[in-house]
């Protein structure tokens, strides 16, 4: 067997289990550990986990018939190989434009300030038109023999790096706007760098995006046997940055799951309530308990919390704390 198709294999099988075993322990985390946690964040993260069900299925099918193989076997068939590796790009293409979008609504969900709600809801729309445009191209336009080929022309190669290249700042900005989110969130350090770090894994999905780059740039100038291992290497890392995207959306969610090792996150609590807060106050009917117009007209005697009438600049730090230490 030749080692695209093993390693092909190998990342099919790997993320399928890897990404299973992290998407179950998310939908765990928020119906089980956390009171109406279940989100439309975990929604799209289930369908991508969903589309990468089918990539699998389709790379399997792939595979079987003959694709990357080195040696002859009677049920190889080129044409259907050629066949399923079109549908497999497709449902890829797809399903990394959704893991964008779930990672945008959880950060939405963590959002106070206006200003970031606003500017994750046009990201939305940005990564849902980036999607459908790149698709278009990549699976129509710049398929060639079946399937997508970045180095068929020059307007294709230019598509191959615009879209390699956006989807870096893409993954970038989604990885990098917690920290601005928390900058002013009065927390411990410890607490504060690990919502970060736990926020920002998707920048490790970049790694596979950066490898690809590198790939398409040298499908511009490779010829026949070793364009053919070049697209099969761009296959591979597809599925690895695919894999790694999923499995980093779904981890960001798990550190309730670790309250169970024994006091190893003892110290990250909580600080009493201090300045304002910037921009980061998640899902605060989890924190206070219920729906927050339920909260405006709740009885005399209880406490209640007019979150319409605050501003920003009025929230207060205990508050994101308490409701982050909840949903991350």
């Amino acid at each position: 067997m030749g080692s695209h198709r093993d390693s092909i294999l190998a990342a099919l099988i790997a993320f399928l289990i890897l990404d299973g075993a992290a998407v179950g322990a998310r939908i765990y985390v928020r119906t089980k550990l956390i009171t109406r946690g279940f989100g439309l964040d975990d929604c799209a993260l289930a369908l991508t986990y969903l589309g990468y069900l089918i990539v699998c299925g389709l790379g399997f099918a792939t595979l079987y018939f003959g694709y990357a193989a080195v040696d002859e076997q009677p049920y190889y068939s080129a044409a259907k190989a050629q066949q399923y590796l079109y549908a497999t790009q497709l449902t890829i293409y797809i399903s990394s434009g959704l893991v964008k979008i779930a990672v945008a609504l959880v950060l939405y969900r963590l959002a106070v300030a206006q200003r970031v709600r606003w500017l994750l809801i046009a990201s939305i729309f940005v990564v849902i038109a980036w999607t459908v445009v790149t698709t278009l191209y990549a699976s129509w336009l710049c398929a060639q023999g079946g399937s997508s080929n970045y180095a068929g022309s020059a307007t294709c190669s230019r598509v191959g790096y615009f879209r390699t290249i956006s989807n870096i700042f893409i993954d970038y900005f989604y990885a990098l706007l917690p920290a601005f989110m928390l900058r002013k969130v009065q927390m411990k350090i410890r607490l504060k760098a690990l919502v970060i770090f736990l926020l920002g894994l998707g920048i490790f999905a970049s790694s596979a995006t950066i490898v690809k780059l590198v790939i398409i740039v040298r499908l511009t100038h490779a010829q026949a046997d070793e364009a053919e291992g070049l697209h099969h290497d761009l296959l591979l890392w597809a599925l690895i940055e695919l894999g790694l995207a999923i499995f980093a959306a779904s981890c960001a969610a798990l550190r309730p799951l670790l309250r169970h090792l024994p006091a190893l996150w003892d110290s990250s609590r909580r600080t009493p309530r201090s300045n304002a807060s910037e921009g980061v106050g998640p899902y605060h009917e989890l924190a206070l308990g219920g729906n927050p117009m339920d909260r405006l007209h709740s009885p005399p005697g209880k406490t209640t919390l007019s979150r319409p009438h605050r501003s920003e600049e009025t929230e207060r730090p205990s508050d994101t704390a308490t409701s982050l230490d909840q949903l991350v």
